[in-house]
């Protein structure tokens, strides 16, 4: 008998979970599947003529229990009766050391059966019926528990015993109990045990396994007798000659728990006496986040004496992406942690959506206090549980990082806002022992004297060179000078280009000296924005360098919503790339510095290196990489179901919407809107815009704003984007203002959310051709960006672009053209010759428009064609607008220019793509297309084809004119 090494890992890493079935029940003296179908035959008597029959085809093995219970569903309320009584009869059955043994492997168990025998073992176990939806829902928040998946025998109606039954549970419209198994399934491993043939259900939770996210889940493995059994990929055997086995089985498994548990606690008392300590305290299960590794680390030492000053409850490390805020928080933690002062660290990361404060706190109050009940948490407002937290705290020393908490800093007055400001004002003024370390890229403007600052800007030029010495570039003393000299000059010490630069120098001389040349020869920086423009050029440049396998796996990297391990990123991306090309890209990646390596062996991507790449690609193209991470983990931000696509019809996303709707009617706010997330990209992809503004406008109806906002609900902000912008583009412009306002006064202060605020009211003002107003409000954005150093997330810059173009004002039109080119050069945009087609379609739609009023007709037709015959290729809801502008911008430049007929196709065109996007676009597309003085007959000619014949010619016609 062989234990799987995955098996032996998963309970090394207490990642195991027990899925229990009725062997364990049969052994304990009670009745099997077969005699217990016998029971209820016997039962029904004269109400089943066949009842002898079926007895005697069970015995015969010609119908197994399932085919049996099916073939009697018409007395279901009859058998059940007898099922109750009959299981009744074994209440004074005692648990077995089998159930004891199962407890002290797993702390979580699933089991198929009715019995209670397990509860009675397990008493500090908590137990949960698929029934109690309640319950159910907080399952992932509770250390110990019995999920019974099928029912309790104490609620004999509500027992999974017929078919029919199973099929409802596990049926598409999936039940919130499926749901939970499904996530627990494809994080955890399972091990079976109990389960025979003879389990009427067997087959069934094997082909759900089998088939659950497309085989991308965890190994599972199922102790059997059962030799020559085919089981279902992803679960492994372990063979026993008979059941008797079990028991010394269990405790040789257990053994592996116990010992590892000991090594922990050795370790972490080999930490307590060494002075050399880990970055946080070594538990069995880390729920805290991992910082970052620093792979070489030069200067800073004054920094890191200032952290390690005790003087201060709190530090903020700030400056722009890229200096090193997160890195130097890490090396203090890992050279410079203090274990005779410290029990601990605990570090937190805020970078993705999902890591909301309120979640955050939870887990550190649970960490501080192993026995609190976080269910208790529920109901707290933010005050009430930073006001736990310190309660729990006590006088307990211990430094918290929280790292990355840009979106709660306050751009007017540069102070902590919203969830995060109570906290910040209890730790200045509250009595406490602890140390709290912040990262984020605002300077915070803060005076306590328990307070104190830490703004990075570049390491000075003997640092540089000390950097580049770490790389072993093969090149002279003096050839490393002059390199990092020029580097320096050029990133102006900014630690991360500086870091990607050496990696090109690894490549070679040559490499490196092409890679500084193609920058330094793109363009003058504007030193305001030099990191925005640097941080553009330089990724660029690292782009170009990387072959199509490395950009693979740089695209599949930043889809991630958490860091991930080596092994799980492998088998995520396995379509794309085999283990081979995996690893080798991998290598090369990380060579190049564009990946960050954390404490626990997880790895991301740096946040800029993260920006750039989701920039760079329009939703469509992003699909792919999403799904295949969607198919491995369901998380409860950013989920998409691998059905839905923007080729769905009405009534396919109708059962999104519906759903929606119920959530809805049932105040099951959260749940509504991670659903709404999850359609509401493909649905208005597919124009069907008025189905999205239906159920957002009744959820934003009846949520409670102030709630949403304070306790973070997942999504609320970003669906509030969508639902402004769709109203914007569907005429509702009284409503959307009205939300607007209701937005404005319920945010904290002036947070990021303000600048997601500034750039849907200039938007909808750009909208309505209120040009300068619009402008007024994207600047104020804009300013507190620049202010701030934080990246535009809301498309401000381009709002007040959009803005700035349409008003015709020269100085204004100049402005907009800078920002439209991102840094390209205007003679290499309308290169005849060369045509790039790396851009997007916008990208060359909003150059010509400027052209267009400065009057360089030709050049802004050129770019419109280049701008359509892109957003062909894209597949979103801007896609379609911006399709409708390119198309209806040619329309008006060829009519200017006597090309009547196909100035009408393009016209037409351009109101097909608006009819259900932008009804207000299409109302006066077809009030030009009346007011045009043409023939009737070429009109209605045109008018009459249909939208696929109207897109076709505009294709060809764009075909023809970019072969020209």
């Amino acid at each position: 008998m062989e234990i799987p090494q995955q098996l032996i890992k998963k309970i090394q890493q207490n990642n195991l979970v027990i899925f229990a079935g009725a062997g364990i029940s049969i052994n304990a003296g009670l009745p099997n599947w077969n005699n217990l179908i016998d029971t209820i035959l016997e039962g029904l008597g004269n109400k089943e003529p066949k009842s002898e029959k079926f007895k005697a085809a069970l015995k015969d093995e010609l119908f197994t229990p399932i085919e049996i219970l099916n073939k009697i569903k018409h007395l279901k309320s009859e058998s059940i009766e007898i099922f109750y009584q009959e299981l009744s009869k074994y209440n004074n059955c005692e648990p077995t050391t089998i159930h004891k043994k199962i407890g002290e492997l797993s702390n979580k168990i699933i089991t198929t059966n009715y019995d209670e025998l397990l509860e009675k073992e397990l008493s500090s176990f908590e137990k949960i019926v698929y029934t109690n939806t309640y319950k159910v829902a907080k399952l992932s928040e509770i250390d110990r528990y019995i999920y019974k998946i099928h029912g309790d025998i104490n609620e004999p109606d509500k027992c999974i015993l017929f078919p029919s039954e199973y099929e409802n549970l596990y049926s598409i419209d999936e039940k919130s109990s499926v749901f939970e198994l499904k996530k627990i399934i494809s994080d955890k491993s399972v091990l079976f045990i109990g389960f025979s043939l003879n389990d009427p259900y067997i087959d069934y939770i094997f082909n759900y396994v089998n088939n659950l996210y497309s085989g991308f889940t965890p190994e599972h493995f199922i102790i059997t007798t059962q030799k020559n059994k085919e089981w279902p990929n992803k679960i492994t055997p372990i063979i026993l000659d008979d059941f008797s086995k079990l028991s010394s089985l269990l405790d040789e498994l257990i053994k592996i728990k116990v010992t590892q548990k000991e090594e922990i606690e050795e370790i972490q008392q080999e930490l307590k006496n060494s002075s050399k300590n880990a970055i946080i305290e070594f538990k069995q299960s880390s729920e805290f986040d991992s910082p970052p590794n620093n792979k070489y680390w030069v200067g800073r030492n004054k920094e890191l004496v200032n952290i390690s000053n005790d003087n201060f409850k709190i530090i903020f490390i700030t400056g722009i992406g890229g200096q090193g805020k997160s890195a130097l928080a890490a090396n203090y933690l890992r050279n410079h942690f203090d274990s005779k002062k410290y029990e601990f660290a605990d570090w937190r990361d805020f970078k993705e959506e999902t890591n909301r404060f309120q979640t955050k706190l939870v887990s550190i109050v649970k960490r501080l206090n192993e026995n609190f009940n976080i269910l208790n948490l529920e109901n707290f407002s933010n005050n009430d549980l930073v006001d736990t937290f310190f309660n729990n705290l006590g006088n307990r020393k211990i430094i918290f990082v929280f790292d990355n908490i840009d979106s709660y800093i306050d751009l007017e007055t540069f102070k902590p806002t919203g969830s995060l400001g109570y906290f910040f004002e209890q730790i200045l003024y509250r009595e406490h022992n602890s140390k709290f370390i912040f990262t984020c890229r605002p300077f915070i403007r803060e005076a306590s004297i328990n307070f104190y600052q830490i703004s990075l800007s570049g390491i000075s030029e003997d640092e540089c060179e000390e950097l580049f010495g770490f790389y072993k570039i093969p090149i002279s003393k003096i050839q490393l000078k002059s390199l990092s000299i020029r580097a320096h000059k050029l990133a102006k010490g900014h630690p991360l280009w500086l870091n990607l630069i050496a990696g090109q120098a690894i490549r070679g001389v040559e490499t490196v000296t092409n890679f500084i040349n193609s920058i330094e020869n793109k363009s003058n920086f504007d030193e305001d924005n030099f990191s925005a423009i640097l941080s553009e050029k330089i990724l660029n440049e690292v782009w170009n360098s990387l072959n199509d396998k490395q950009k693979i796996l740089i695209r599949g990297i930043s889809e991630t919503v958490k860091p991930e391990k080596e092994e799980n990123l492998k088998t995520i991306l396995d379509s794309e790339l085999n283990a081979n090309q995996f690893h080798k890209s991998l290598r090369v990646l990380k060579n190049l510095n564009l990946i960050e390596t954390l404490s626990d062996g997880e790895i991301e991507l740096h946040p800029l290196v993260k920006e750039f790449i989701l920039t760079k690609y329009p939703r469509n193209e992003r699909a792919k990489f999403i799904t295949l991470f969607v198919q491995y983990y369901d998380k409860f931000i950013y989920v998409l179901k691998p059905k839905l696509n923007s080729n769905l019809t009405i009534n396919e996303f109708q059962n999104w919407t519906s759903k929606i709707e119920l959530q809805i009617n049932s105040n099951d706010f959260k749940s509504a809107l991670i659903a709404l997330e999850e359609v509401s990209s493909a649905i208005l992809t597919s124009g069907f815009s008025e189905e999205y503004l239906r159920v957002c406008e009744m959820l934003y109806k009846k949520i409670d704003w102030n709630d949403s906002i304070s306790k973070e609900y997942p999504y609320f902000h970003s669906q509030f984007i969508s639902l402004t912008s769709t109203q914007v583009q569907m005429g509702k412009f009284d409503l959307c203002d009205e939300n607007l306002e209701k937005y404005q006064n319920l945010i904290p202060g002036k947070s990021s959310y303000y600048l997601s605020y500034c750039s849907q009211k200039s938007y909808k003002l750009w909208y309505q051709g209120l040009f300068d107003d619009s402008i007024s409000i994207a600047e104020e954005g804009v300013f507190l960006l620049d202010e701030s150093s934080l990246t535009d997330n809301y498309s401000l810059r381009h709002n007040l672009a959009l803005a700035l173009r349409d008003s015709r004002k020269k100085n204004n039109l100049k402005k907009a053209l800078e920002y439209f080119l991102k840094n390209e050069k205007i003679e290499d945009i309308l290169n005849r010759e060369k045509i790039n087609f790396d851009f997007n379609g916008h990208f060359y739609g909003n150059i010509g428009k400027c052209l267009e009023y400065m009057n360089l007709y030709d050049d802004a037709l050129y770019c419109y064609y280049l701008s359509l015959k892109l957003l062909f290729k894209e597949n979103d809801t801007n896609s379609i607008l911006n399709m409708g502008y390119a198309s209806l911008w040619i329309s008006e430049l060829l009519l200017k220019d006597k090309k009547n007929i196909d100035g009408l196709y393009f016209l037409k065109f351009a109101k097909n793509n608006w009819d259900k996007t932008s009804p207000p676009r299409a109302k006066g597309l077809k009030q030009t297309w009346s007011n045009l003085a043409f023939d009737k007959a070429s009109k209605d000619s045109i008018a009459k084809l249909t939208n696929w014949k109207i897109e076709n010619h505009c294709k060809n016609y764009l075909s023809k004119r970019l072969l020209n």
